[in-house]
This record gives structure tokens, sequence and C-alpha cells, in this order.
């Protein structure tokens, strides 16, 4: 990124509000490198977060950003596409973060696995850039293109669950078992409870405490689908799902 050059007689006080998280502004025609982009990406999604799409201006984007609104223009191409884009990297952060945490994680048994990814789904909903609120704003305010994408997080958080149970339990039938009768329904139950308390601005920590509760039940679920029980409680993650 090509910084503005201090001629020397700007004063301090026209330096301080030029000056943002990216330091001196961009002139009209400068180039923004790729640093930049993911600074002016950070920037729109905590603006974004806080406001929204519609409760946001290019012109407070670009403020936040330390960039004239034609960069900005010349770059996203619109508030709208940049949202979007915001969006995108918003659950992108997320999958990585779950992934970074299964990855880690060494577990005694199938129960005990189930119950920690869990967690880790739900807390990584309010775990700051991982937070929902942003992918909660699009739901609401860009409906059909959000909704694409968060059946694709979907899949890809059940394509993290499953390989972390693969990695740990190879091709038993009880990891079987799990994969195909439980997982599909525990991610979106996982998913939507994350959403919920993100919108409530809970942290990783308080979504930690409240889902104490709603993890165990998760246990439970599967603790029974291995011994043969779990039809009823099954159904009734699919109604946490649907809903």
């Amino acid at each position: 990124m090509r910084r503005l050059i201090n001629p020397g007689f700007l004063t301090q006080q026209l330096e301080g509000k030029m000056k943002t998280h990216l330091g001196p502004a961009l002139q009209d025609g400068a180039t923004m490198g790729p640093d930049g982009r993911s600074k002016v990406l950070r920037n729109a999604a905590a603006q974004f977060t806080r406001t929204g799409l519609r409760g946001t201006t290019v012109s407070t984007l670009a403020s936040a950003a330390g960039i004239p609104e034609s960069i900005l223009y010349e770059h996203f191409g619109s508030k709208e596409r940049l949202f979007r884009e915001a969006v995108e990297n918003n659950i992108e952060i997320r999958v990585s973060l779950l992934e970074a945490r299964t990855l880690s994680a060494i577990y005694a048994g199938e129960i005990e696995a189930v119950g920690r990814i869990a967690e880790a789904t739900v807390t990584g909903c309010a775990d700051g850039a991982a937070s929902s609120i942003l992918t909660n704003w699009a739901l609401l305010e860009d409906h059909d293109y959000a909704a694409n994408l968060y059946r694709n997080e979907i899949g890809s958080v059940e394509f993290v669950w499953n390989r972390a149970l693969a990695e740990r339990f190879g091709d038993s039938p009880s990891r079987r078992i799990l994969s195909i009768q439980l997982v599909p329904y525990a991610v979106g139950a996982c998913l939507a409870y994350g959403f919920w308390l993100a919108a409530l601005r809970h942290d990783a920590d308080g979504a930690a405490a409240m889902a104490q509760g709603f993890v165990a039940g998760i246990g439970q679920t599967a603790s029974a689908l291995l011994s043969g029980r779990g039809t009823s409680r099954l159904s009734r993650l699919d109604v946490r799902r649907e809903g």
C-alpha cells in the first residue's frame, strides 16, 4: 500500500484526522496492496457488525478505512459487494476456527468428542472475528444470498465434524452411526443455537456458559443412538435444526 508522504505543511490536527487503523489516508488514484485490502475488510466487517448493511454508509466505511470513497469503489465496486465479501470472510474465519480446535483436540471416546465438538461449534459463533452477528445481519438484509452461504457453512461444518470423528475413531460402527444419524442434525442445531447466542451479544465465554445444558443434551443423544435408544431425541434435534 503506497502511503501519503507528509510534505511538511500539514498541521498535527489535520494529520490526526487523516490517520486511521491503516495509517495515513490513501489519495485518489493510489493503489491498495493485499494487506490494505484485508484491513479494509476487517474495518468494514466491524462496522457492518454494529450497524448492518442498510445502516452503514459508504462514507462511514471509507472513513473507517482511511481511504477516499473512490478507492473503496475502485477495489470493491459497491457497498453491497464489500458487505458480501466481509460476510464470506466471516464464515471462513468461523469454519477455520472450528477446524483448528478439532485438529488439536484429544478425545477419550466418541461421546466426549461429540460434546466437545458441539461446544466448539456453538462458542465459535460468538468468538471475536468469527462471531456470527455479521452473518445474522446478512440473513436479515441480503437473505437470498446469505441463505446460500449459510447452507454452505452447514456443509463445511458437517465435513469438519465427520473428519474429526473419522481421524480419531476410524471406520468403527459407532463412528458411522454418529456420522449418519447424528452429525447432520447436531450441526444444524449447534449453528442455530450459536447464532442465537451471538445475536444476544454473548462473547465466547458467555456462550460456553450458556451452552452447557445444550451440549450435554447432544452428548446424551449420541449415547442414546449408540445404545439404540436415540430416535425420539434425534427428532427433537431435527426440530431445532429446522427452526
